[in-house]
């Protein structure tokens, strides 16, 4: 009986070392990888310890934003949005997810009149799906505005 207890601690105590390992490892990646892009940033309201965000913005008022990935995730995001006015609050914004081996996806929330629109977008600014192209004409401009102040801002590929 002493023998079957101690060989299920046995496991008990391996699979809790992979799991703190596998933690550990996650957790200095993450602080080394977004802590690069979140450098001289301010710490944002909503915050918490397991999913840091961050927050700036610059002199010509464009937002800037790192959310750190939640609790064993490999997805973040980078965030740039246009100077918000008193009459627009809401303005476009580009989304950057960093991948593990260092590509980025990107997406773009654009206002074209009275409707938004959540597209997916190439690092050129072209649209990703044929649908979208005629939201992602519309928007050139603010789209090419915002992919280069991701560029200045953490120089991206």
């Amino acid at each position: 009986m002493k023998n079957g207890k101690k060989r299920v601690l046995r496991i008990v105590f391996c699979i809790l070392m992979i799991f703190i390992l596998i933690t550990a490892g996650w957790y200095v990646w993450r602080m080394v990888k977004y802590g690069a892009y979140s450098k001289g940033m301010e710490k944002n309201d909503f915050a918490t310890w397991i999913v840091p965000r961050y927050k700036y913005t610059d002199a010509d008022g464009y937002d800037y934003g790192v959310k750190y990935p939640g609790f064993l995730s490999f997805t973040g995001n980078l965030s740039v949005g246009l100077p918000a006015t008193d009459e627009d609050v809401l303005t476009d914004f580009l989304i950057i997810w960093p991948k593990f081996f260092g590509r980025y996806e990107y997406g773009a929330s654009l206002s074209v009149g009275e409707k938004n629109y959540q597209i997916y977008i190439n690092a050129d600014g072209s649209a990703v799906y044929p649908e979208d192209r005629e939201v992602v004409d519309q928007c050139k401009e603010n789209i090419g505005a915002l992919l280069r102040r991701a560029e200045e801002m953490w120089g991206l590929e």
